[in-house]
Order: structure tokens, then sequence, then C-alpha cells
């Protein structure tokens, strides 16, 4: 049976039991990375139960609210849940976490305004000092086998997100108002960069190829709400037509 849960470990490793002063340091991490993520889901979904700036229930459904959120806690949730039982963190959920951190930086470099380089810079630092806490880390040195399905999927995601990702880039560097302050734009660019760069993690990588069911999922996603809602068409659309297809195939590799 196939299964999405990222937490699952991919290799067994022994069980280092954490010491209170770890487990301590642990939790304290945690809670410092996992705060404002559920902080902003839960202001999110309150946005999106009453209606609140209704005109970007896009943004809050996809790059600025659920999707964004769920990306991110992805990664920790699994990372800490292991850390505290003393497992080794699986080596899709480490890298899931550190691409969401990675392509974080190379979008606020390329957007700074609206207080990108800030959030970005909380992400990281905090996500930092959870590595840093965990009693075995996840493994990150994985042979590399390209799947003849999923890659060529990938890569043409990568190539029709490219210029959409730039598209927001400039937006974002262009925007003014409410946008130069909430930079809804910014946070298009990291969601379909992190996309991306998961999908071809699990199109390249074996032993993490549920990623690409986390990628391609996201990718349906974030089409089907364009096209709902009528918003950046046909961008919408092409990662809506390429996600359906990196889902089903990754789902098979996975049952098998």
């Amino acid at each position: 049976m196939f299964s999405t849960d990222i937490s699952a470990p991919v290799v067994s490793a022994p069980v280092r039991r954490p010491s209170r002063l770890r487990r301590t340091g642990l939790a304290a991490a945690g809670f410092v990375a996992c705060a404002l993520p559920v902080i902003f889901t839960v202001n999110i979904t309150r946005m999106l139960v009453t209606g609140e700036l209704a005109e970007h229930r896009f943004h809050q459904l996809t790059c600025q609210g659920l999707l964004l959120f769920a990306l991110w806690l992805g990664g920790l949730v699994p990372l800490v849940r292991a850390g505290w039982s003393g497992r080794q963190p699986s080596s899709a959920a480490g890298l899931l976490h550190l691409a969401f951190m990675v392509t974080g930086v190379a979008t606020a470099a390329a957007a700074p305004g609206g207080g990108a380089p800030a959030l970005v810079g909380i992400v990281v630092v905090s996500g930092a000092l959870l590595w840093l806490a965990l009693p075995v880390r996840p493994q990150l040195r994985l042979p590399v086998r390209v799947d003849p399905l999923l890659t060529p999927l990938a890569l043409v995601a990568a190539a029709v997100a490219t210029p959409y990702v730039l598209d927001q880039v400039a937006l974002q560097n262009a925007a003014t108002g409410h946008h130069a302050q909430n930079p809804h734009y910014f946070d298009m660019a990291w969601l379909v960069t992190t996309l991306v760069v998961v999908g071809i993690l699990g199109a390249v990588v074996p032993a993490v190829r549920r990623l690409a069911l986390v990628a391609g999922a996201g990718l349906v996603w974030t089409g089907a709400m364009g096209v709902l809602l009528a918003v950046d068409r046909p961008w919408t659309v092409a990662l809506l037509v390429l996600g359906v297809p990196m889902m089903v195939v990754a789902a098979r590799r996975g049952r098998r």
C-alpha cells in the first residue's frame, strides 16, 4: 500500500533515546520552528471561513496560505516527531525541509520587498536550530536513479513554471500599495519553485520518490484553485495539466 507519509523512515537506524536536556532543546526548537506556520494556518483558515479579503482567496488557498504552510509543516513535523522518539527522520522529510528553506532564500534574494528576507530568515534560523537539536539527522547522501517517466514530467514542469516564477518575481519587485507590503507574488514564486525542486528530487532519488507525489498534488491544487477562481491563466491550467500525470505516475511507483 502506498503511503504519502513522508515521516516514514527510508532505512532503519538505531534508536538513540534523547536525554532530558536534548528533549528540552528539541521541544524548544520545534516550538519556535512550528509556531509561525501554525499561527498563519489558523489565521488564514479564519479568513477563508469568514470571507475576509475574499479577492485574495486564491493566495489564501495556495501561496500565502494553506498549501505553502502544508509544505512548511510537512518538513518540520516529521523531524520533530522522529527526534522526540530518538529515531532517524526520513530522508524525504529532511529534503523537503531543506528544499523549502533553500528556495525561500533564493526567492527572497530575487524579490526582497515586503519583508520577504525577514520571513525567510526566521524560517532558516528556526529550522537550523531544529536540525541542531535532533539526536539523529536524516540521511541525505542517497543513490540517484532517474525515473524514465517522472523525470521528464518534472523537467517539463520546471520549464513551464520558470517563466511563471520569473513573472511573479517581476510583479513583486514592481508592486506598490497592498502587494508591496503583503508580498503575494513573492509567496507564489516561493511556492511554485519549491514544488518544482521537490518534484525533481522525487524523480531522480528513489529513496524519496514520494516527494514526486507531494509535488504533483501541490501542482494540481494550485492549478485547480487557479482554474476555479479564474486566476493566473493559462499558467494555472498548465500546472494542473502537468500535476495530474505526475501524481498518477508517482502513486503507481509507490504501489510497486
